[in-house]
């Protein structure tokens, strides 16, 4: 894949909820010759000869535009992703199958459209590389036509598949809303991040939830927050407002290890006992069991958590077996309840 480069203003580092995007700089050309030069990389990069040596990554920084990232996880270079005239992106190979392409051009592709007045942003993937195809599906990317181009790794011409996000395809997938009687869901925004870090931590929430602490640090809630924005598809936590203010989150998620669907929620103790944990539920699960064909959904609680039981239980969900589950806001193992939904089980909404 041809990732062109236009000296641009931008930001020089984007976060995510696992990595850190940054510029490229000199010291990279080791890491960088030592990633791309592996044949199962280089191969699906169009351009990019094989071997691939730090005379080349030179090259390669030099030119780099500001909308060119390296991807870091954990201090460590794990790929690159940019958006200067097209979306291009490559990952080391013992990093792939984990999401982080998907979660690196997510943010990639917000920094093209919100610095740019541009209508579209293309891309495109060598046909074969499914894997890379699959990355533009999930932000939205439509087939656009065919190509023939040189694929230098590979010495030979490869058919192209051209691909196409629009900004109004992007931007209906970063917005998110659903209003029942009383309640507005919403995507969650940046200005959320006080009333998360507010009712998710106290400990009445957080106890019963597995990996929100007592306090919950800024730095810590705004991954979460990263990590669950709205993205139009399964995998987001939408906002629980009344009266224009955030009370909880709902969410719907295939969870890292697992292949069910998972739903989530937690509501501000001051907001208990009104029902909204139970109207936000069926609403939000009508929506995006319909949304993203989902036909059976799961769910759990402490067995300390009755209340959230009830809920459960009023949206139609039935108890499958015990379990146990750790929280990061209380020590040791305690036990949990694991319930089923099938869709054709949801509670009907009421007329």
């Amino acid at each position: 894949m041809i990732l062109r480069r236009t000296r641009l203003r931008g930001p020089a580092r984007l976060e995510t909820a696992r990595l850190v995007l940054r510029p490229p700089v000199p010291g990279d050309a080791a890491a960088l010759s030592g990633a791309i030069g592996n044949y199962d990389v280089a191969r699906w990069l169009g351009q990019v000869p094989y071997p691939y040596g730090p005379e080349d990554a030179d090259r390669f920084i030099a030119g780099a535009g500001a909308r060119t990232w390296m991807i870091e996880r954990d201090g460590r270079l794990i790929g690159g992703v940019s958006a200067e005239d097209e979306l291009g992106y490559w990952l080391s190979r013992d990093v792939w199958g984990q999401g982080l392409a998907t979660e690196a051009c997510d943010a990639a592709v917000d920094a093209f459209f919100t610095q740019t007045r541009r209508d579209s942003l293309p891309s495109a993937h060598i046909v074969g590389n499914d894997r890379s195809a699959r990355v533009l599906v999930k932000q939205g990317f439509r087939h656009a036509g065919e190509q023939r181009a040189d694929a230098r790794a590979l010495s030979q011409v490869m058919a192209t598949r051209l691909m196409t996000l629009t900004r109004a395809e992007w931007l209906a997938r970063r917005r998110y809303a659903l209003r029942t009687p009383r309640l507005t869901l919403r995507e969650l925004r940046d200005g959320d991040l006080p009333a998360l870090i507010r009712i998710a931590g106290q400990d009445a929430v957080a106890r019963m939830l597995f990996n929100i602490t007592v306090p919950w640090p800024e730095a810590d809630a705004r991954r979460w927050l990263n990590a669950w924005r709205y993205r139009g598809r399964l995998g987001f936590r939408a906002a629980i407002c009344r009266r224009g203010r955030m009370i909880g989150t709902i969410g719907i998620a295939r969870l890292p290890g697992r292949s069910t669907v998972t739903c989530m929620y937690f509501l501000d103790p001051s907001h208990w006992g009104h029902g909204y944990a139970k109207e936000a539920l069926v609403h939000f699960l009508y929506d995006t069991m319909a949304r993203f064909h989902v036909q059976t959904l799961w769910a759990d609680h402490f067995d300390d958590n009755p209340a959230s039981g009830a809920v459960l239980r009023h949206a139609g969900f039935m108890p499958h077996h015990p379990d146990t589950g750790t929280s990061a806001a209380r020590p040791g193992e305690h036990p949990v309840t694991v319930y089923r939904l099938n869709r054709a089980d949801l509670r009907p909404l009421a007329p």
